[in-house]
């Protein structure tokens, strides 16, 4: 079925398809013209989406759900807290503009520059709710701190590791005799050994760990002691299901440490910052996750100190991080 035919049947654009197409969720087959042909297994996809579009799920949640069915009411309780959060800030929106109106001011500028308030606090109630009205019409997106691999990325890896054990492997057969070439008994053993380092260097090298904010809620990934299942769940694109899922009212406190480094390559030593998150929760785990101050990484920190903000747990920020993080703005 060709795309404008998807476009008359769902009356949906074709940008929207397309985009839908980009982000993976389709799978259209290509003519000898190259010309797309969407299935009806697409035409069923495209309805999902488009109903949990309408219900205001937001795509990563989609996505998770096309993936996994069974998903579906468990995100769906998830965007019930959401939509719950948004009630609560658009009705502490509403209160404070009623007492902006029943202060009868003018101008914008009046508020700005204090004119019709005595008080801190009433300077905080209206800080308080220009934040709120920020955070409402611009949503947190989802903020990944730490190592989180796509399937194509541990398969690259995977494979490069194959060639470096295959040349070390042939190298060591290589000095104990041709010989052993010349039968295919070598050739043999050279499979085999080359397979069974393969998967020891792999499982010793790899270690996949993250932490994965969302609006309500958060997962905690750490591939240690479960190495095999963690590579088969990034395979699979499931490591959601392997990750410890907690709500933000799960968390006793977060205290942050930054250590000081030394480091640096060719263009000699060079210091730099590690930002240690160190998690405590109410029942009893404590996790850590390190992220180091590289100048890319400073708005998804930035994101992740004001989202715990946002949910009002208690920061222990000895060092002032936060103070760092407002003087890059």
């Amino acid at each position: 079925m060709k795309i404008k035919e998807v476009e008359k049947m769902l009356q949906m654009n074709s940008q929207t398809i397309r985009y839908y197409d980009k982000l993976g969720f389709l799978n259209p087959k290509r003519d000898e013209n190259g010309y797309r042909n969407y299935t009806m297994d697409d035409i069923k996809t495209l309805k999902k989406i488009r109903f949990l579009r309408e219900l205001d799920i937001p795509l990563e949640m989609i996505e998770r759900i096309l993936l996994n069915q069974d998903e579906f009411q468990n995100i769906l309780e998830q965007h019930l807290q959401t939509l719950q959060l948004q009630v609560e800030n658009l009705a502490e929106i509403q209160q404070k503009c009623l007492k902006l109106t029943q202060k009868n001011i003018p101008l914008l500028d009046a508020v700005v520059d204090g004119e019709f308030y005595a008080d801190n606090d009433y300077d905080k109630d209206i800080k308080t709710l220009f934040q709120k009205i920020t955070e409402f019409m611009q949503p947190y997106s989802v903020i990944t701190i730490g190592r989180k691999t796509t399937p194509y990325q541990l398969v690259k890896e995977m494979f490069g590791y194959f060639i470096i054990v295959g040349f070390i492997f042939l190298a060591m057969l290589s000095v104990l005799g041709r010989h052993l070439f010349t039968n295919g008994i070598g050739w043999i053993i050279w499979l085999a050994g080359t397979f069974i380092f393969w998967i020891l260097f792999m499982l010793i090298n790899f270690h996949e760990k993250y932490y994965e904010f969302q609006d309500v809620d958060f997962y905690i990934f750490d591939s240690h002691k479960m190495k095999l299942k963690s590579i088969k769940a990034i395979l699979k694109q499931t490591t959601d299901q392997l990750a410890k899922h907690y709500f933000y009212k799960d968390i006793d406190n977060v205290k942050i440490i930054i250590e000081k480094k030394v480091g640096g390559i060719g263009f000699g030593p060079m210091n730099y910052y590690n930002v240690i998150y160190q998690f405590n929760m109410l029942d009893g785990q404590h996790f850590t996750v390190n992220s180091s101050l590289y100048e890319k990484d400073d708005q998804d920190r930035k994101s992740v100190y004001e989202i715990l903000e946002y949910h009002h747990v208690h920061i222990i920020d000895d060092r002032n991080f936060k103070a760092v993080l407002i003087q890059k703005e």
